[in-house]
């Protein structure tokens, strides 16, 4: 597995940064440890879908957009201080969303805890501190396994997830997110290790 750069334990992420420097498509997520990333990338995905490549598979806890480089260090500090690790979580199926008839993702949705519902508010709590907007779309813990094309027809079947063992999870990352004509590449900007 790829590991990602443990910046909040060194100098901020920009020191010399203007309140106008910013990173687009912004988000923070969980990083899967090797095992969990190994029984997603071992899933089949259908020939009309591109795969999510195995170091960038993740669980996105908050969409942020854009933000400056002053907030980002002030939120990957607040990561930092608040981080908690999360129990193993099941996967309770393998589904397309929004639907099979006209699929955009294929996704491991994982079962909702206490632990996501604590870790949601937290995240939520520590943007708001900095200035950051907040997301109004409801927190669905998932994995993205693999991405549609915008006319793709047809997906398929759920299936359980019982096939997969319960996924662990061994960072909290700031990632920003840039788009390719390969799909969407993400870049670290800071990663706390989950004890």
């Amino acid at each position: 597995m790829t590991r990602l750069p443990d910046l909040t334990q060194g100098p901020p992420i920009m020191s010399e940064a203007r309140e106008t420097d910013q990173w687009r498509r912004c988000f923070v997520a969980l990083a899967p440890d090797a095992v969990s990333r190994d029984a997603l990338a071992a899933l089949d995905v259908p020939p009309n879908a591109r795969r999510v490549p195995y170091a960038q598979l993740h669980l996105t806890v908050a969409f942020i957009g854009a933000m400056s480089f002053v907030q980002g260090e002030a939120l990957s500090r607040r990561l930092a201080e608040h981080a908690a690790s999360i129990p193993a979580a099941p996967v309770t199926k393998i589904e397309c969303w929004p639907g099979r008839a006209h699929p955009r993702l294929m996704v491991a949705v994982l079962a909702m805890s206490d632990a996501f519902t604590a870790l949601d508010w937290r995240v939520r709590s520590l943007m708001g501190e900095v200035g950051l907007p907040l997301d109004a779309r409801a927190f669905r813990p998932h994995v993205t396994l693999a991405r549609f094309a915008r006319d793709a027809v047809g997906g398929p079947a759920a299936t359980g997830g019982e096939t997969l063992p319960p996924l662990r999870f061994e960072a909290l990352v700031l990632y920003s997110s840039t788009l390719a004509r390969q799909g969407a590449r993400y870049d670290a900007l800071a990663s706390v290790a989950l004890v």
